[in-house]
């Protein structure tokens, strides 16, 4: 019996270490927030860098000796096994704690990477079986256990070798604008061709004149003329079973129909924003339905918290699907959350983007748009970047492109223009992140007679009127809203700023964002006749949410009216 009782605990030990290794390994989106958490920052060393490294060798280390102790070591040194285990309930301990610091925002990434560690483990498991165990059982006699596997192994490379899957789309269309144009993005279940349709004529998903078909995800440019007077189209796709130097064979065609409804400012203007919904899908489906007559859609970023995968990388377009339905158009600006992750260089694929940039600018019918991109949100040299980051010519390169649309004057042929960015241009924080940036940016910027800036990022809702906040100097808060004093600042802005980054019901609730059931959005409704906006900021429950100026003692109330001439709120 005891020998049973410590036979069972070596096993209990093996599994435990296991579980703690693929757990701790599969956290590693979270490694640089553990050396973050233990004080890096403020005592940067090699140490502390590299201690979630060096905590994976010891789970390890852990392992191998559970599962030496199982098969080598003596029933006698059942010592062995009591510290071993030991060791396993503390690591197990620290790992939910550390779930619980901050892993928690990250489990839907770290349960992909786990479940795959676990079947590459089930894999290997499989061959021991098969090499040193099977030939020693009666399964070597089982006619029904040879033909199971014997067919498993038949299907299975019939299945890759014919590329048998069902296409069918996954991810419906999006109707992204950049520039004078509609990007329409949508996937498909597997690797296939992809087209439009508007009025009998075809646009290709092409690479220099031939369509692709090793895709799943097809991104499609046609003329924002075209679709707004067609008002609909169709999405076709078709899988390439084989594609041959001088032949191939083609699946079935698969189409969708969808209407579409351009911008039309001739009785005003309503648009729907959203930003940092960090996979709050039914959160943010709820609070847009707050506008009932939503001509475009604007997401400022960081829509997910990392782009690890195919369906991290739709899960923009899932999103914005869900809300427009494919029938208005999206303005998409990138958040700093969607440069993470191993699909992130290819996220330009996915949503409106120009030769891979994330930064255009946009026209709707009495609308000019620019769309900006800071990037991550701390210099190139911060740690974590680990020296891969080189932000700082990509935002001088916008410093240009904003110059170059000055220079044209197109914005000037349009009565209401915007800016939409991820991270605050206006807003400096207290380590006073890309500060030549932003000054120079609003600077260019404060001479297009700019109607409303949006952006996200702080995960807060805050508010930024022109001439009310002194420029480049210390903020007190608002009591209303926090006690204390911020040791950022705000640039020398003319131009109404908005920011909707925050998951909740109130300005000042607090919230996890995995526990929170509301999301925060703002609807923006214009006036040209009388020449106002209205900016209303909602929540799920879609209550109008009460709004302070966190950096002045004025209460907006649950409705901001903005004067379109002289920028000043009600």
């Amino acid at each position: 019996m005891k020998n049973k009782i410590f036979k069972g605990l070596k096993l209990t030990g093996i599994v435990l270490s296991m579980f703690n290794l693929m757990m701790f390994f599969s956290m590693r989106c979270c490694w640089s927030g553990i050396s973050k958490t233990l004080g890096y920052e403020k005592n940067p060393s090699w140490l502390l860098l590299h201690l979630p490294e060096l905590v994976c060798g010891l789970f390890l280390i852990v392992t191998i000796l559970n599962i030496s102790l199982y098969f080598i070591m003596k029933k006698e040194k059942n010592l062995w096994s009591i510290i071993l285990n030991s060791f396993n309930l503390i690591f197990f301990v620290v790992l939910m704690v550390i779930i619980k610091l901050g892993a928690m925002d990250y489990m839907r990434f770290i349960w992909v990477e786990f479940f795959k560690f676990l079947g590459v483990l089930c894999v290997a498991l499989l061959l021991i079986f098969f090499i040193f165990i099977y030939p020693k059982t009666k399964l070597k006699n089982s006619k029904i256990f040879k033909l199971v596997t014997l067919g498993y192994i038949i299907l299975s490379s019939m299945y890759y070798l014919t590329n048998a899957s069902i296409n069918y789309i996954t991810y419906e269309p999006v109707v992204y604008v950049v520039n004078d144009t509609y990007q329409i993005v949508f996937s498909s279940n597997s690797n296939s061709l992809g087209w439009l349709e508007i009025d009998d004529v075809k646009y290709y998903d092409l690479y220099a004149g031939s369509q692709k078909s090793f895709t799943k995800v097809h991104k499609i440019e046609v003329p924002m003329k075209k679709l707004d007077e067609s008002r609909g189209y169709s999405i076709h796709c078709q899988k390439m079973i084989y594609r041959g130097p001088f032949g191939g064979l083609k699946g079935k065609e698969i189409v969708k129909n969808y209407s579409f409804r351009p911008v039309n400012s001739s009785d005003g203007l309503n648009y729907y924003a959203l930003a940092d919904v960090h996979m709050g899908l039914k959160e943010s489906i709820k609070a847009a339905k707050y506008m009932e007559n939503m001509e475009f859609l604007v997401l400022a970023g960081d829509i997910i918290s990392m782009v690890d995968t195919f369906k991290d990388a739709n899960y923009t377009n899932k999103v914005a699907f869900e809300i427009t339905k494919g029938e208005i158009p999206v303005v998409y600006a990138r958040g700093n959350h969607e440069i993470k992750g191993k699909y992130s260089e290819d996220f330009y694929k996915f949503v409106g983007s120009v030769n891979g940039d994330f930064y255009y600018n946009f026209y709707f019918d009495n609308v000019y748009g620019i769309v900006l991109d800071i990037g991550e949100d701390h210099d190139d040299d911060w740690w974590e970047y680990y020296e891969t980051a080189d932000y700082d010519s990509y935002r001088h390169k916008q410093l240009d492109f904003v110059k170059e649309e000055l220079e044209k004057e197109d914005y000037k042929n349009y009565e209401y223009k915007m800016v939409v960015c991820h991270i605050p241009l206006v807003y400096v924080n207290s380590r006073k992140n890309h500060e030549n940036f932003k000054k120079e940016i609003t600077s260019l910027l404060n001479q297009m007679d700019i109607d409303i800036a949006l952006s996200g990022h702080q995960h807060d809702l805050l508010v930024f009127e022109p001439n009310i906040l002194p420029a480049e100097y210390k903020l007190p808060y608002n009591k209303d809203y926090k006690n204390g004093t911020f040791k950022g600042y705000v640039t020398n802005f003319n131009f109404p700023n908005f920011l909707i980054s925050k998951r909740g019901y109130s300005q000042t609730d607090d919230n996890d964002l995995n526990k929170v059931k509301s999301q925060i959005g703002l609807s923006v409704s214009v006036d040209f006749i009388n020449q106002i906006q209205t900016v209303i900021y909602n929540n799920s429950n879609l209550d109008k949410v009460n709004i302070v100026n966190p950096f002045a003692d004025i209460d907006y109330g649950k409705e901001i009216v903005i004067d379109l001439n002289t920028k000043k709120f009600n």
